[in-house]
């Protein structure tokens, strides 16, 4: 016991620390968290995924080599932000690997400076610090850098919500017109920005007029954003011709990719998302004939389409729960929905509602039946906040009778994932009811309660969070993958069109030729396929597992002209990946 007690005064004392110095510790676990997860982000070509994560960076190295402007909806900031950090690399023939590299620390940053942004305009509810100390211990961060474009959305609509936050507090309009910028930021890095922007609108007008300033709050809101989108929208109508955002053919792209919710399980040997668009198109026709419209679509087969909601609003919450962590999310939830009950005992409630509403654009989710893991992770601040502001208030009150409550629940929480064999929740609650006791049990001593909570919280998170990715030293060059990018550079020259199922050609500046696309001819016989490869110049053809695994009906049609037609200049990794050349006829 005696041991327990010094134990417990050590961590109060180290609490305190904590609490009296809450923007250094926020440095410092930012500083900590980069060592932690240094190694994931300086990936190797194999660990940078070979369809959206790819996209985004090539897209960029094309906007920089060739002037290649995308559409609103082919989301330009990205594509903007790729080019750049691809210009340092340009000579180098991992280009790729060192853009990305790049991107994903600077998307990194980005997102912890807004998790602080937002938590210093709520200091009031809760420190800074608490919100960056779940930030810390959050084992979702690596799965949000994933997709490229997802991190600065979130960050540029976490910057935008800063602002609006800001105006809440001093009603000076400059933060409404800083504020609609980021969120045109943000339109212009996901189409997502564009449902956000009516939720922004109305808060800046709601907010506006209670402090008597409508219009001026009005103008403040609106221009800024109509100026950048609209001024984009003029640069591209001037260069292309087209003044359309395209947002709606993108929209229709996600809708057709939706149907893998209820696919059948005959795919004809093609990967999901090809398989899904193709039955999804037999069921609600193509975009040309609905004019991309999804509502038109939905119109064709509301049968199907109720099947596919039903589908997803079933799966939706065990989504939730994966995407924030199994053993996480349980706790992280548990704290905000605490922090939504302190909001509403201090009666801040149009605090409460703005954060409750700024994740109302993930609507769109249900229409096209399509959630990503990157989706759901859109309000993290918004999560961390609360969380941050319930555990605030549960260290407070500590020593009252909600500790009672907090240990009852959390067993019985414990208790039914024992029983439904849900051990992740188990897990995770019983380590928080464990870290709540062990600071009731020094708060009992006279030991600061709110201090040793705080600490045990953050012990308890780190255990939760799981293993952080191992050390190691980039070497480029030795990786399979890398292996075949430097001999495909060597075989062909740039701009070669390259037959594949992934955008791995393009990471050697060649052009691709999509055999994961819709329009595959799959029903040729081998002698067919050949002469149709020939005929859309096809040069080479690369083999890794996304082409034999994924799509074994076209790997079935290539197969049979390999040592013939189809030379093997290159065989790596036991055979794993191959580049083969097609022959002149």
């Amino acid at each position: 016991m005696k041991t327990l007690y010094r134990t417990g005064k050590a961590l109060a004392k180290a609490g305190l620390f904590l609490q009296r110095h809450s923007d250094r510790i926020g440095i410092a676990f930012f500083v900590i968290n980069i060592l932690l997860i240094l190694p994931s982000l300086f990936p190797n070509l194999g660990d940078i995924g070979p369809w959206d994560e790819m996209a985004y960076v090539v897209s960029g190295r094309l906007l920089a080599d060739k002037g290649e402007w995308p559409a609103v909806g082919g989301n330009p900031f990205t594509e903007i932000f790729y080019a750049l950090t691809y210009l340092p690399y340009r000579a180098s023939p991992f280009w790729l690997v060192h853009s990305r590299t790049l991107g994903k620390i600077l998307s990194f940053v980005l997102l912890w400076l807004s998790v602080y942004l937002i938590a210093r305009q709520l200091k009031d509810e809760a420190h800074p610090a608490l919100a960056l100390g779940l930030l810390l211990v959050a084992p979702f961060t690596l799965e949000f850098l994933i997709f490229p474009s997802d991190p600065l959305f979130a960050a540029c609509a976490g910057f935008t919500l800063w602002q609006l936050l800001a105006f809440y507090r001093s009603r000076h309009t400059r933060h409404l017109w800083a504020g609609s910028f980021f969120i045109a930021l943000a339109a212009l890095a996901r189409n997502d920005g564009l449902l956000l922007f009516p939720v922004f609108v109305l808060w800046g007008l709601i907010l506006g007029w209670r402090g008597k300033r409508l219009f001026a709050a009005g103008l403040a809101s609106i221009l800024p954003f109509t100026a950048l989108v609209g001024g984009y929208v003029l640069f591209y109508g001037l260069r292309t011709g087209n003044y359309s955002l395209g947002t709606l053919e993108r929209t229709y792209d996600n809708f057709e990719a939706g149907q893998q919710i209820v696919l059948s399980s005959d795919t004809r040997g093609m990967n999901p998302v090809a398989a899904a668009k193709l039955e999804a198109q037999r069921y609600f026709g193509t975009g040309e004939e609905n004019h991309n419209s999804v509502f038109r679509a939905i119109q064709r087969n509301p049968a199907m389409y109720l099947k596919r909601l039903q589908k997803t609003i079933a799966l939706l919450p065990d989504q939730i729960l994966r995407a924030y962590g199994i053993r996480f999310a349980p706790v992280l939830f548990l704290l905000s929905l605490r922090g939504v009950i302190e909001l509403i005992r201090r009666k801040r409630l149009t605090l409460l509602l703005v954060l409750l509403s700024w994740p109302l654009h993930l609507a769109s989710g249900f229409v096209i039946t399509l959630f990503r893991t990157g989706h759901l992770l859109f309000p993290f601040y918004v999560v961390l906040v609360l969380a941050a502001t319930g555990l605030n208030a549960l260290a407070v009150n500590l020593h009252t009778r909600e500790r009672l409550v907090w240990f009852a629940g959390l067993s019985f929480l414990v208790g039914a994932g024992m029983v439904t064999d849900k051990l992740a929740i188990a897990y995770s609650c019983g380590l928080f009811l464990l870290s709540l006791w062990a600071a009731s049990f020094v708060t009992a001593r006279r030991s600061p309660a709110f201090a040793t909570v705080l600490l045990l919280a953050l012990c308890a998170g780190l255990i939760l969070h799981g293993p952080f990715p191992s050390p190691k030293i980039r070497t480029l060059g030795k990786e399979p993958k890398e292996q075949a990018l430097l001999a495909l550079a060597q075989a062909l020259p740039e701009d070669s069109v390259v037959a594949a199922c992934s955008l791995f050609p393009t990471a050697a500046k060649m052009r691709l030729a999509n055999l994961a696309s819709t329009d595959i001819p799959l029903d040729y016989t081998p002698e067919q396929f050949l002469r149709w490869m020939r005929g859309q110049q096809i040069q080479a053809v690369y083999v890794d597992p996304t082409l034999y695994n994924d799509n074994p009906r076209v790997w079935s049609l290539i197969q049979p002209h390999i040592g013939h037609e189809l030379q093997r200049i290159a065989s790596i990794d036991g055979g794993n990946i191959q580049i083969l050349l097609l022959t002149a006829p």
